[in-house]
């Protein structure tokens, strides 16, 4: 039947089976059908051909009769098993068919050699590659020396003919099994944004250094009852379409699809005789929310805690849905269609509220319920059609703990922060897109004590706001108009910034320094209005490329660098050489003081911290170690104590750092927010306890106070 059809059709790009479950062929694999249905097309025309030469020899019947079982066999082969036909075809041994004894046998011989590599060159014409191979228990003899034919050789069709399914709801497309040129390494479980676990499969290439990211979701392994009900369900939820839903709002036209799609599908079980129990009803709904409200089988990639981000490259239907895992990049078995890409701009576009087409090509925007930012691009900037980015947040905020057991810093790293923070310094976060600088500075802000205020200023929000209000810290949160697209309709950042050194002594938290408004940020700080301190985030892989985008591309006067304190940079590393890309504080470097507007950034910046690629951490330089660090020095001499009790208390923080890192390794709860705040807020109550002592507070007592109380809390608080 498929070949028939295709014959029809000369030319297609995709060929589709139909039901419940549709299967796309497409490509190599469509190209492969195609070239087995000319097989069959061009032998079929040898049904008739005379076989033998009208003779007298007494072996006449014999010979007709042999050549046509042999001739009808391939051509009958070729429509029903091609491969059969064209494998026989190849390895027919014509010489040895025949045993001439007779003067007219000769001729009659010639002539059936000629049919026989005619057909052979029909086959030779095919490009069709025969690399995985099957028995094939077809009953011919090809070289008259009566054997069966078991010994041939047929073609595994679910290896070489992969088609994409999916149901029939679905628009996006899978593959089921894993590519030959693989190799499994390992599997986990992941619980889905619907409570539902869901099954991931790593598998690495044996022919290019990367992996494939595999998942099969619930809805491409339902049996064909539950998937016609599903269907059935979600024809009639798109007739039933209320005047007064805003399907604009995520969250409420979501619940409302579970709702109303729990009672149709109980309509639905209850006429067509189906037993569903709550499980069942509950889980159909959900899988109903997620294709008509949701982001489909993408919500299930972005379930996985490991995934950090997705791209979807134009076309999306020949190319496959990239994730980021743990670092690595790795290609996915899905591929998304052209109708998921239009349907899922279009609600981002009525979601967010800002323009996309071709005079504005790019769109940004958040999608909170899932914790992603996504970024969209589409025609003229993209020729190929839709592509799409989607940048994971933490589930939750992160805190420096957790980074410690992700090997991003070290313990004294940690305290160095901590202690940096807690002395108001301005901190610029630097390093290349992805590289961690929104996760290292928000679990820097949970280092500034809890009783101070906080102004955050964000074209795109990443910074856990609600987290930390939730938490207990006084933060407001700003939003001002996105860099790229430029609206009218939103606040410019160098106008928010303006307006948040107005609201009052507060810290500032910039989501990145990039543009204008930094001009405005440098003139605050230099005066001392920006308040307690100042932090951001910007594209920078050294200190040297920070200096130099903030002095010679922004404009910023190299006196007003000066309010600086310190840079920290953050690198996507490659460790040891690897493939995979890491996370890693490469850098904290203070800005010095003596220095003119002429200086080489060289004499600029002073290293507190470097990292050592051979132990893969950041190690403390002499500055830090003999305490001739001007910026720990500046703090100390603020809070009144020496160089010596500032480095002590540095190295205290280190201490309940690594013990809470440690604690968290055990149990990963340990490191959350949540924990690390309560634990921050008991150092900061012992810390004020011993302030007034002579000679200054007693770190090793603080830090044992603080340790019984979380050994305790520990104990009890899970």
């Amino acid at each position: 039947m498929i070949f028939n059809t295709i014959l029809t059709e000369p030319i297609s790009n995709r060929l589709i089976l139909s039901h419940l479950y549709e299967r796309d062929y497409e490509g190599k694999e469509l190209a492969i059908l195609y070239e087995f249905a000319k097989l069959g097309d061009a032998l079929a025309n040898y049904n008739n051909v005379q076989v033998t030469c009208n003779c007298s020899h007494r072996e006449y019947d014999n010979c007709i009769s042999y050549r046509k079982e042999l001739i009808n066999n391939i051509i009958s082969c070729s429509k029903s098993e091609p491969s059969v036909s064209y494998k026989l075809l190849k390895e027919i041994n014509i010489e040895m068919i025949e045993m001439p004894d007779h003067p007219e046998c000769s001729g009659c011989i010639a002539n059936f050699h000629s049919i026989v590599r005619e057909m052979q060159e029909i086959t030779s014409e095919l490009n069709i590659d025969l690399t995985c191979e099957i028995a094939c228990d077809d009953d011919i003899d090809t070289d008259n020396d009566g054997s069966d034919g078991s010994d041939q050789i047929g073609y595994d069709y679910d290896k070489q003919i992969k088609p994409h399914v999916r149901p029939a709801f679905s628009t996006s497309r899978i593959y089921t099994e894993p590519p030959e040129n693989t190799r499994f390494m390992e599997c986990y479980d992941v619980r889905n944004n619907d409570g539902r676990m869901l099954q991931i499969s790593i598998y690495e290439m044996t022919d290019r250094p990367e992996k494939l990211y595999m998942v099969i979701p619930l809805e491409y392994n339902l049996s064909h009852e539950d998937l016609g009900m599903i269907e059935r369900v979600r024809k009639k939820l798109i007739r039933f379409r209320p005047d007064n839903m805003n399907f604009a709002d995520p969250v409420n036209s979501r619940e409302y699809i579970r709702r109303i799609g729990k009672q149709m599908f109980e309509e639905d079980s209850k006429v067509h005789r189906i037993t569903l129990n709550p499980l069942e009803m509950r889980t159909y709904s959900d899988i109903l929310a997620k294709y008509t409200t949701g982001l489909g089988i993408l919500e299930d990639v972005l379930s996985d805690p490991k995934i950090t981000d997705v791209y979807v490259n134009a076309p999306a239907d020949i190319n496959p849905v990239h994730v980021v895992v743990d670092g690595d990049e790795c290609i996915t078995n899905i591929f998304l269609s052209q109708d998921d890409l239009d349907s899922m701009v279009s609600r981002f576009r009525a979601i967010s509220g800002r323009p996309f087409g071709e005079a504005t090509p790019i769109l940004e925007m958040e999608l909170p319920e899932f914790g992603v930012r996504v970024s969209v691009i589409g025609d003229p900037l993209s020729a190929n059609g839709l592509a799409y980015a989607f940048r994971k947040h933490a589930r939750t905020p992160w805190t420096l703990p957790k980074l410690i057991n992700t090997g991003s810093i070290s313990p004294l790293t940690a305290g160095l922060l901590s202690f940096l923070m807690d002395g108001e310094a301005s901190i610029l976060v630097a390093g290349d897109v992805g590289a961690g600088k929104t996760s290292l500075l928000s679990a820097m802000m949970m280092e500034i004590p809890q009783k101070y205020r906080i102004l955050t200023i964000e074209d795109t929000r990443e910074i856990p706001i609600e987290d930390l209000q939730q938490l207990g810290w006084k933060i407001q949160g700003m939003s001002s108009r996105s860099s790229i697209l430029n609206t009218s309709i939103e606040v410019s950042p160098d106008v928010a910034l303006r307006a948040a050194l107005r609201l009052g002594n507060s810290s500032l938290v910039i989501g990145e320094v990039r543009g204008p408004e930094v001009k405005v940020l440098y003139e605050a700080m230099q005066v001392g209005t920006a308040g307690n301190s100042v932090l951001g985030t910007i594209h920078g892989a050294s200190t040297r490329a920070v200096y130099e985008r903030i002095v010679h591309t922004l404009g910023v006067p190299p006196a007003s660098f000066k309010s600086t304190d310190a840079v920290v940079v953050c690198t996507n590393t490659r460790v040891g050489g690897g493939m995979s890309k890491k996370r890693r504080l490469t850098q904290i470097s203070e800005v010095t003081t003596g220095w003119d507007d002429d200086a080489d950034p060289e004499e600029i910046f002073a290293e507190i911290m470097q990292y050592n690629a051979a132990d893969d951490s950041l190690i403390p330089t002499d500055i830090l170690d003999r305490g001739q660090s001007e910026l720990i020095e500046k703090i100390a001499r603020k809070w009144g104590i020496n160089i010596d009790d500032a480095s002590l208390n540095i190295r205290i923080r280190a201490r309940i750092k690594q013990k809470i890192a440690h604690a968290g390794s055990l149990d990963p709860r340990l490191v959350e927010a949540d924990v690390v705040s309560k634990a921050n807020n008991i150092f900061w109550l012992y810390m004020d306890m011993e302030k007034n002592n002579v000679g200054g507070p007693d770190y090793e007592k603080v830090y044992e106070k603080w340790n019984s109380w979380f050994d305790n809390f520990s104990s009890v608080y899970f």
